[in-house]
């Protein structure tokens, strides 16, 4: 039986900026193949936060499509493996996420463990890094910009932000991403509801072999779960990058 793809990339062409932006999404899908089954959870468990991050496939590929930049998406839930994980992470492939546990996941096999590692995670980032190093090839310079979403509630504790903005190694995305929210009175964490040096490693491993500016940004799901909140989010986002864009234009 053939599987989904694991991964969808596109570059849309844009000769206005010898810049480039790659936006990733690795919580797009909450794709598990058929002979999974589903890893034993429910259907609305699959629809939730827990499978996959709501809303931000649908903003990540549109914030691309109107910058006409680049978008890298994952097509396997983080259920079956996390691809924002280090593969020693205890979290790399769940038994139990927000209280819901995953009975596929809990006596899983050393050799399943290896094929999902092999199959899903270290091919998806072996094709993530070509696609980057494609686009440093290409243009000038290169950012990264990872998109997630997070639940407004944690633990019956309201998070209070609509945005959040992790970083690690590089800030130069962040102040000015910062400096615009702050202007459209956005209210957003820095490094929070997550923290960068613990929930970037995607974003960390690109930096490690290209060193590229880079930020995660997380959008709360809530505001981005219909069309009217995508489209203003779209609108938001990608007047903040057209301005990064034309500040970083030689």
């Amino acid at each position: 039986m053939q599987m989904e793809p694991v991964f969808f990339a596109k570059e849309f062409e844009n000769k206005n900026f010898s810049n480039h932006i790659v936006f990733i999404c690795d919580h797009a899908s909450n794709y598990i193949p058929r002979k999974y089954r589903k890893l034993g959870i429910s259907d609305s468990d699959l629809e939730s936060h827990i499978a996959f991050d709501i809303g931000a496939k649908n903003l990540t590929i549109n914030l691309a499509k109107k910058l006409k930049q680049s978008y890298f998406l994952s097509n396997f839930s983080r259920l079956l493996i996390d691809p924002n994980r280090k593969k020693t992470d205890t979290e790399l492939i769940k038994v139990r996420s927000f209280g819901v546990e995953i009975p596929e996941n809990l006596h899983i096999s050393t050799q399943e463990r290896e094929y999902r590692i092999n199959f899903f995670y270290n091919y998806y980032h072996k094709n993530l890094g070509n696609f980057v190093k494609k686009k440093i090839n290409k243009y000038k310079k290169v950012f990264l910009v990872s998109i997630h979403s997070f639940t407004k509630n944690s633990k019956n504790f309201n998070r209070g932000i609509e945005v959040g903005l992790l970083w690690n190694k590089s800030m130069d995305l962040l102040l000015p991403i910062q400096r615009n929210l702050k202007d459209k009175k956005i209210h957003f964490g820095r490094n929070y509801p997550y923290s960068g040096f613990h929930y970037n490693y995607t974003i960390d491993r690109l930096y490690r072999n290209f060193y590229l500016e880079n930020i995660t940004i997380e959008i709360r799901n809530d505001l981005i779960c219909d069309q009217k909140g995508i489209k203003k989010y779209i609108s938001l986002m990608s007047n903040i990058f057209k301005e990064f864009l034309n500040e970083k234009k030689p």
